[in-house]
């Protein structure tokens, strides 16, 4: 009776070693497919972007300054004007290639999270012109914008300023355009500052350009929390795309515990050729 029951034991325990066994596989195979599938998505984006409605990169940063940044074009420019709507930020990016960013939101008020920016150059033409297209964000946290041809300038400043707006609009039921409307201005009035940054333990010159678009605004009670919002923007021209950080932190001065920090920051570049070899070793590796 004795010898039955540990023999019915032993069964018993290879049966869950066995169960284990299956259940580490499943996982490990679900692992790699899902890894595989996302890199194929993540490539096939390059044939299947359609850029026939694309908008034209310059024009939409054009769009971004105010009249008198436009006038500013003939008169003279606020040195971060200059920074951002003239200079040519991607004139360094010679291949198809891709810009990461990581972005993360701290909040009293909200779940905070951290996510990834992309930016994909897809093609170059003969003209030079680039063709981008962006990946901002997933899940419920995605805002969609439209791909752009020709822009010189990197695109992600643009793309904060916009999903900024739309997530004051959100959560106070005020106008997007206006605080677009009043972040455009405070550029326009903002000049530069020297500092340096830090990044893989090297040290870089850099320029950052720190703005409080609302300070002086008569704004809502709905909106007074974001009376003395900031804006600081830090560029180097060591970094492909200039753009190593986006901040934008506001703390409300009725209460002083609900605050919003948001930051973009850069985290490395890679051409698509670099990407797809990278893909064929993890293949292979996986093979073995």
């Amino acid at each position: 009776m004795v010898e039955i029951l540990l023999l019915n034991r032993h069964k018993s325990n290879i049966m869950k070693n066995k169960n284990k066994l299956i259940k580490i596989f499943l996982l490990i195979l679900i692992f790699l497919l899902s890894s595989n599938n996302e890199t194929n998505v993540l490539f096939a984006q390059e044939n299947e972007v359609d850029f026939s409605n694309a908008i034209d990169g310059e024009e939409k940063r054009a769009k971004w300054g105010t009249e008198e940044f436009k006038q500013s074009l003939i008169d003279e420019m606020s040195s971060a004007n200059v920074k951002l709507f003239i200079e040519p930020h991607l004139v360094s990016i010679e291949e198809p290639s891709r810009i990461f960013y990581k972005f993360t939101k701290e909040s009293t008020r909200e779940d905070n999270f951290v996510g990834n920016v992309v930016l994909n150059i897809v093609k170059i033409d003969d003209e030079k012109r680039k063709y981008i297209t962006f990946r901002y964000l997933k899940g419920r946290n995605k805002v969609r914008f439209p791909p752009q041809i020709g822009a010189k300038g990197n695109p992600v400043f643009m793309l904060f300023f916009e999903r900024d707006a739309r997530d004051m609009q959100r959560l106070t039921g005020g106008n997007a355009l206006f605080f677009r409307s009043r972040i455009r201005h405070a550029i326009a009035a903002t000049e530069i500052k020297q500092t340096t940054i830090k990044f893989k333990e090297e040290e870089y010159p850099a320029t950052e350009i720190y703005f409080q678009p609302f300070l002086k605004t008569k704004l809502k009670n709905r909106i007074s929390r974001y009376k003395t919002k900031e804006f600081r923007v830090t560029l180097s021209e060591n970094i492909p795309g200039h753009i190593f950080k986006i901040e934008a932190y506001s703390k409300d001065t009725e209460d002083t515990k609900d605050t919003i920090k948001e930051t973009l920051i850069y985290q490395g570049t890679k051409t698509n050729k670099q990407l797809r070899e990278n893909f064929k070793e993890k293949k292979e590796k996986n093979k073995l």
